[in-house]
């Protein structure tokens, strides 16, 4: 008895992939191009609407960790926004282990230390999250004088928008691989080259 591709138990983790890196791509392979295309457009155009408002820095894993994780879920888009803002962060780290700002951190970092000993007492952890605090707001300076981050509420309005997108495509993801499991890939009287593979292949059982 022949089987179908669509009976393969690694065919559903395939279309997860697909639908993942590519929004609507898992659509597309089952079969349902309409859908795929309407998924690929909705998911992209809302991705780089927020991109655009926001900038570069709008998917940022430092900070945003919960818009990250929702931003990752739109799949190439949301990894080469994350690759550029690494690399804004590492051009960053640079300027403040070596750049202008470099000496007034590491004065001013002992003096943050310092200052909150006199008010508490201070654990290991604690002084290195004084000192991550500093660190951090003299990232969001270099980065403003950079031009590379907006003021809320523009901020927030971006990362809600590239954050629904992802969320959105969460979803599609979910469908794509339900219709699968449920054997009903294929939009109904489809003739798409997957549909009459696999109709060929039943009808050999």
């Amino acid at each position: 008895m022949a089987r179908r591709k669509t009976d393969n138990p690694i065919f559903p983790a395939i279309v997860l992939v697909l639908a993942w890196i590519v929004p609507g791509a898992g659509h597309v392979y089952i079969g349902r191009a309409a859908r795929g295309l309407i998924i690929f457009v909705t998911v992209t155009a809302t991705f780089w609407a927020g991109i655009a408002m926001g900038g570069i820095m709008t998917v940022d894993s430092r900070t945003e960790r919960w818009w990250f994780a929702a931003d990752l879920c739109t799949g190439v888009n949301g990894l080469v926004s994350w690759y550029r803002s690494k690399r804004v962060y590492a051009e960053v780290d640079r300027e403040l282990k070596s750049g202008p700002y470099a000496e007034q951190f590491y004065e001013d970092a002992p003096n943050a230390v310092g200052e909150e000993s006199r008010r508490y007492y201070l654990s290991s952890a604690h002084r290195a999250e004084v000192v991550s605090d500093l660190r951090q707001r003299y990232v969001d300076k270099i980065l403003s004088d950079k031009g590379y981050r907006l003021a809320a509420p523009a901020e927030t309005v971006a990362r809600a928008y590239s954050g629904v997108a992802g969320l959105l495509n969460a979803l599609c993801i979910f469908d794509a691989v339900v219709l699968v499991l449920m054997g009903r890939g294929a939009e109904p009287g489809s003739t798409t080259p997957q549909r009459r593979k696999d109709d060929r292949e039943g009808s050999d059982a």
